[in-house]
């Protein structure tokens, strides 16, 4: 179940963004995520999804 659960951090790493640029895709809630106490925790399958959507906005 962890690896199915990323941290802003690992959300950076992937997409090659700044903390400044994930908090703010978050807040416009264009990748779904949730919190664990403070924690935000972002699913595998919404960052695919906002991966998937990014690449057909593109064609």
């Amino acid at each position: 179940m962890k690896e199915n659960l990323l941290t802003v951090s690992d959300v950076c790493d992937e997409l090659g963004i700044g903390k400044t640029t994930a908090y703010k895709l978050i807040k416009d809630k264009e990748i779904h995520s949730g919190k664990i106490r403070k924690k935000i925790i972002i699913r595998r399958s919404d960052l695919d999804d906002y991966i998937e959507k990014s690449l057909s906005a593109d064609k």
